[in-house]
């Protein structure tokens, strides 16, 4: 009797702290992806973290010396050539602040895939509870102005400015917003399904994911088509035909609001025959090349039109390769392209084992839809880049310590 109690007693304390563990990673996840902002400043959350997480990134690190190495060298290129362009240059201290702010964001993402990484490593379920939390969130921000006024507290108040004006346009998520918010939402899902245990309910969640993140943001349906499509197995082909149907019936149902402007491309596709949205067909203005050999080579150092009296990127343009071209020329370019797919790199190049397509095939969809994305705004490379740099890391140890 005694001895059946003790087990029992001791079955629910391992429970409960297993809940424990699991709702903290879940917060740990709430803070770090997205970046959400203390209320109503510019600093990240997750900077809070950094004490907790500081050593055992050291000594994670220390034991991945060939990445870290190679990303610092890049890095330094990157910082270096940036530099000299804005002293060379006719840019002012808003085009270097621009290039340091972009060159910290990869640095962040390295920092905090890794915390991610060893987040999820132990408790996957948590970014399932993250998931069904931010779809909950978005779908509220798309129903109440309070609550969507609110979480304009938790993204950047340059860009809140500008959000707080398009209630009813897009939708929001905790700190994820616009295309970054929406491709965000899409990569963590298939990252989920990547790591944990595969079932029909999990793999249903695709079909939720794509109107809740094209509500956010329409460039989701490139990174959803993208990792569908090399995703192994006819599941996943099949949950993107459901989506896509789910989406153009959405189309002929819903008037307004943010899933209104999200199934744009589907309704332009009924009633037009063309899969094309007003965004992508004004981004075709933006292509403009430089005139003279000299910008080629060594750009203007400007990301910004100073002669204009508001915020205004220079020569017009939107598109993040020509931003870079035009801020620190054509090598530039090439920097910023090899460092942001850097980890990538050496998932591709490790040796083969066991779940060794899937992973190589997430790294493939990272690569093209951070191509594809600088086609239309200037992006560095998802956070899940790296954490999948540090998932295939660890499991081709394991591989090599289980090899005889």
């Amino acid at each position: 009797m005694n001895g059946n109690g003790a087990e029992v007693y001791s079955a629910t304390s391992d429970r409960s702290r297993n809940y424990c563990t699991v709702i903290w990673a879940a917060l740990v996840l709430l803070v770090v992806i997205g970046f959400p902002r203390i209320y109503a400043t510019e600093l990240p959350m997750a900077l809070l973290l950094v004490p907790f997480y500081f050593v055992g990134f050291l000594r994670f690190q220390a034991k991945n010396c060939y990445f870290l190495l190679m990303f610092s060298m890049l890095f330094v290129c990157w910082l270096l050539v940036g530099v000299a362009a804005f002293l060379m240059g006719d840019g002012t201290t808003m085009d270097i602040s621009f290039h340091l702010i972009v060159s910290s964001k990869l640095w962040l993402n390295v920092f905090f895939g890794y915390v991610i990484y060893t987040t999820v490593k132990e408790n996957n379920a948590a970014l399932l509870i993250w998931l069904l939390i931010q779809v909950l969130v978005v779908c509220v921000s798309m129903m109440s102005h309070e609550f969507y006024q609110f979480l304009l507290g938790f993204i950047s108040p340059r860009s809140a400015s500008v959000f707080q004006h398009i209630f009813g346009l897009r939708a929001l998520g905790f700190g994820l917003y616009h295309v970054d918010g929406a491709l965000t939402l899409v990569i963590a899902t298939y990252y989920y399904l990547l790591i944990a245990k595969p079932s029909l309910p999990k793999t249903l969640l695709l079909v939720v994911m794509l109107p809740i993140s094209m509500a956010v943001a329409r460039s989701a349906i490139v990174a959803y088509v993208i990792f569908s499509m090399l995703r192994r197995g006819i599941i996943a082909k099949l949950c993107l035909c459901a989506a896509v149907l789910m989406m153009t019936m959405l189309s002929l149902i819903v008037s307004q609001g943010p899933l209104y402007e999200g199934t744009e491309i589907f309704r332009n596709f009924l009633n037009q025959g063309e899969l094309r949205s007003d965004s992508v067909s004004a981004l075709a203005n933006m292509y403009v090349l430089p005139d003279n050999l000299e910008t080629y080579m060594l750009g203007v150092g400007k990301y910004f039109d100073s002669d204009s009296s508001g915020l205004k990127f220079y020569m017009g343009t939107d598109v993040g390769y020509l931003r870079v071209l035009f801020y620190s020329g054509v090598g530039s370019v090439l920097l910023f392209v090899l460092l942001n797919v850097s980890g990538l790199v050496s998932v591709l190049g490790a040796r083969t084992c066991t779940g060794s397509y899937d992973t190589k095939a997430f790294a493939v969809a990272l690569a093209c839809l951070f191509i594809i994305v600088n086609f239309k705004g200037l992006q560095v490379i998802s956070i899940f880049a790296f954490v999948l740099c540090f998932y295939a890391s660890d499991r081709n140890k394991q591989s090599v310590q289980v090899t005889p």
